[in-house]
């Protein structure tokens, strides 16, 4: 009895020590708080009712400050839809002493529902936002994203480093989580670009650009089928047999109007790259290079001035607004994939007519434009010379552009160019590489073979695959029968 009672009491005193360890602690602003090393949760609660919790592998301090001025919620990459909007008073800022050791960390802001409903968001649609290092724009992470209706509360989670500045935002979407546009042509599948800041838009299909103007404009994105030898360089080759038709309303008329910087990211199908090199004769150790390369606006001939404002437009009586035809309804890919006519394709051009003198046709975006008939591109794609990063986490390749008008294409070929970087490999926190190369990047059969599993799972870790390993491991492991050892009744 009295060692049961020494054993309870030593555990009475450890549940104890530990609630006492967990229990939060209210703190001040630019106030130097100690964070204990022992495993122990530490919970610090600010005079705004904002929480930071963490346990710790070491002892650190922590400063947190608040910062009245914070960059504006239109500055948003990591999520698309918009627009967003700023949820709390102020923006924490954090600094610790190297504390790159933290386990479980997470930044808590409380959303007050009235505000909510004033700014017009739903409380599915709040983040805590970090802002970037060079402060140029806020970081979404959708992944580590948690919200609690019942105490009102949204946080960002699962970090191991808080060094930096957050603040709550909303966006005032109908949609949650990912939020896709179609494609198409036509008024009503035009994207509002609000001319200020960046902002993200995505497409069915994971094409994604991030954007940023100083005017105020609609971007319309299509498939466009078949892709002609003729529009590609010596030695290339396109990945897919369609274009990203990409058509804004200021369509590249007056560059000058709009300063204007894209990110475009292209979806890669990592099996259809391996298919192809393979039929290639790539081998295990071989690398394959992988670009981004556009058709771009030809100088406007005309000099008209497209339309400025995004305002809603009008939405057509019946079903006459102009669009793009669908994908694959006059062409033959297998045979000859820019056969298609100007009638039935917009984008193309005559190259596959008459290889010897490429006449390019006009783009058509939506009917509205005024300068939509005088807007050329150029008779063959030509690759991006920014830097070209690959998201192997998820699946695509990214450059910048100046203009966002034309088409794009991703493109192939065998072996590593002089001077790229190679791919880095799948990266468990999901952001891109940070090695990159003009022209293109270079990319591993491993590498590739990786992604392929991947995609194949939707980034899913294959669980089950590995239960069913070990459960053979086990079953063989016990098959076979021990040196020296007899069964009962062998004696």
């Amino acid at each position: 009895m009295s060692s049961f009672r020494s054993s309870f009491s030593f555990f009475l005193s450890l549940t104890l020590s530990y609630s006492v360890f967990a229990q939060t602690q209210n703190v001040q602003f630019n106030q130097v708080i100690n964070l204990n090393g022992d495993m122990q949760l530490n919970s610090l609660q600010f005079p705004d009712n904002s929480k930071i919790e963490t346990f710790s592998q070491t002892q650190r301090q922590i400063l947190v400050n608040q910062n009245t001025s914070p960059l504006t919620a239109n500055h948003v990459v990591g999520s698309s839809g918009q627009p967003f909007v700023q949820l709390s008073q102020n923006a924490m800022t954090i600094e610790t002493n190297n504390a790159t050791d933290l386990v479980g960390a997470q930044i808590e802001f409380p959303i007050d529902q009235a505000t909510l409903d004033q700014a017009g968001v739903t409380a599915d649609n709040t983040f805590v936002a970090k802002l970037s290092p060079d402060r140029q724009a806020w970081i979404v992470m959708e992944g580590q994203k948690s919200v609690n209706t019942t105490d009102n509360t949204v946080r960002l989670i699962k970090m191991n480093n808080i060094d930096g500045e957050y603040m709550a935002i909303g966006r005032k979407t109908v949609e949650t989580s990912n939020v896709v546009s179609p494609f198409g042509q036509s008024q009503q599948q035009s994207v509002n670009v609000t001319g200020s800041g960046i902002q993200e838009l995505e497409f069915q299909d994971g094409f994604r650009m991030a954007v940023m103007a100083t005017q105020p404009m609609t971007i319309n994105t299509d498939v466009v089928n078949g892709v002609s030898s003729s529009m590609l360089g010596s030695g290339e080759m396109t990945v897919n047999n369609y274009r990203y038709l990409v058509t804004s309303n200021l369509a590249g008329v007056n560059p000058g109007l709009n300063q204007m910087m894209t990110v475009v990211q292209l979806p890669i199908n990592a099996q259809r790259i391996m298919d192809m090199a393979i039929r290639t004769g790539a081998g295990p150790n071989s690398t394959v290079t992988l670009a981004i390369a556009q058709r771009v606006v030809l100088p406007n001939p005309g000099g008209a001035v497209g339309n400025l404002s995004p305002q809603p437009q009008r939405r057509q009586a019946d079903n006459t607004t102009a669009e793009a035809p669908a994908a694959g309804n006059t062409t033959e890919p297998a045979t000859d994939p820019a056969s298609s006519t100007a009638a039935s394709d917009p984008a193309a051009t005559s190259a596959a007519t008459d290889a010897s003198q490429p006449q390019p046709q006009a783009a058509q975006p939506a009917a509205s434009n005024p300068a939509a008939t005088q807007l050329l591109l150029a008779p063959t794609f030509s690759t991006l010379t920014s830097a070209t990063v690959i998201d192997a986490a998820n699946g695509r390749i990214a450059a910048a552009v100046p203009q966002v008008d034309g088409e794009f294409i991703i493109t192939m070929q065998m072996g590593g160019a002089a001077g790229l970087q190679p791919a880095a490999g799948l990266q468990p926190a999901g952001a891109p590489r940070a090695a990159s190369a003009p022209g293109g990047t270079t990319m591993s059969m491993v590498e590739l073979t990786r992604m392929v599993k991947s995609q194949e799972n939707g980034g899913v870790m294959p669980v089950w695959s590995m239960m069913s390993e070990l459960q053979s491991q086990m079953a063989a492991a016990a098959a076979v029968k021990p040196v020296g050892f007899a069964r009962r009744g062998q004696l």
